[in-house]
């Protein structure tokens, strides 16, 4: 049906630029225009990226790259670890480049298939709606689907009972009510249409993309750090770091940290992750921590962390030493702080220090960026 190849007709590249410049990474290419022309209705999403955000507490969520997937060989892997009483509480967030009027009819197209779930037939169990992606978290077109474990395209279409706006609504996909693997591949999304199959439009690309940055991050400025802890380096003197299989915040997979020490010095358990843009002395920056206090314990309310901005080699001269409090549950921490000296790409680095009492964090993603 659709030709979604990684080198081919549209040749879109997802990569730090596009994260972090989101709305510029949303405006439609002169090869996604053509690609509008030749699908029914208005196309109202970018269907040459995978780059969703996924949420939910027990979701692991990975890229695929396999020519045998239709639509172009690229696919997003997501994995549910727990089933939930309601299917919303996991899933993924599509978010929209055009708004959608009350009365429009919209569409949603997507390949998928399962890869195991416990169900009785072995089939996945997604819900698609079409929502604001704030509360109460209004919505329409509520419709759940079974899927198969072939490749199979799959369309949902619905009448806009209200009006949504593109920066604040999605299209999401609700996967929280089964212990899943599903995969997800091209998606497309028109308005001012009922289906999208009829209508045979080019080939279009795919590249598997790193994770976005949270809605709440988006528009402040330029990302200057690698949030998917590829680059990370993980220090553990007196404490353990291992991965967390079962988190996965903003599509990134969790750490946790061990300090079994008490008395330790801060930096004898640590992250350090580079930053490669440019700092001049006056420029401000947000650091946002994706963290919770991962103790047991029933008292433990907090967990005491340090960050600091500073150089990549002894004696490691910095600024912003600040300390955060880590919850019981996970939430995006910020701290926003001056650069009172001129840092070189790739010669500083964002210090995440966790040793002193004994303590369980886990962390998922950190963004670091220059605001505008």
């Amino acid at each position: 049906m659709f030709g979604l190849r990684l080198s081919g007709w549209i040749g879109l590249a997802i990569g730090l630029s596009a994260i972090a410049n989101p709305v510029a990474a949303q405006r439609l290419s002169a090869e996604l225009r053509e690609l509008d022309t030749k699908l029914p209705g208005t196309l109202i999403n970018n269907p040459s990226v995978i780059d969703w955000e996924v949420y939910g507490d027990e979701v692991a969520s990975e890229p695929v790259i396999d020519q045998s997937i239709p639509g172009g060989g690229a696919a997003l892997k997501i994995t549910t670890k727990r089933a939930d009483e309601y299917i919303y509480t996991a899933g993924i967030k599509l978010p929209l480049i055009k708004s959608i009027g009350r009365g429009e009819q919209v569409t949603i197209g997507f390949y998928a298939r399962t890869i195991a779930a416990q169900t009785a037939d072995g089939k996945g169990v997604v819900r698609i709606r079409f929502q604001e992606d704030f509360e109460p978290f209004s919505g329409f077109g509520e419709k759940t689907l079974n899927i198969g474990t072939d490749w199979q395209w799959h369309e949902v279409t619905a009448k806009a009972e209200f009006g949504l706006d593109r920066k604040n609504s999605i299209v999401a996909i609700q996967i929280g009510r089964t212990r899943q693997t599903l995969e997800f591949g091209q998606t497309i999304i028109v308005k001012g249409a009922s289906s999208i199959a009829s209508a045979p439009p080019p080939a279009a690309q795919v590249e598997a993309a790193a994770p976005s940055l949270p809605k709440s991050l988006q528009g402040l400025g330029t990302l200057i750090n690698d949030p998917s802890k590829e680059n990370w380096h993980f220090g553990s003197d007196k404490g353990t770091v291992e991965p967390l299989p079962d988190a996965a915040i903003f599509g990134i997979q969790a750490s946790r940290f061990a300090m079994t020490e008490s008395g330790s010095k801060p930096h004898e358990l640590f992250a350090a992750i580079p930053l490669m843009v440019d700092i001049k002395e006056g420029d401000e920056l947000v650091i946002a921590i994706a963290g919770r206090n991962g103790s047991t314990s029933e008292d433990a309310n907090e967990a005491q962390i340090s960050v600091r901005v500073e150089e990549a080699k002894p004696p490691y001269d910095g600024f912003s030493d600040n300390q955060i409090a880590l919850a019981k549950n996970w939430r995006l921490v910020r701290v926003r702080t001056r650069a009172d000296r001129a840092l070189a790409a790739g010669e500083a680095q964002l210090a995440l220090h966790i040793g002193g009492a004994k303590k369980v964090v886990d962390i998922g993603p950190i963004y670091v960026i220059k605001l505008n």
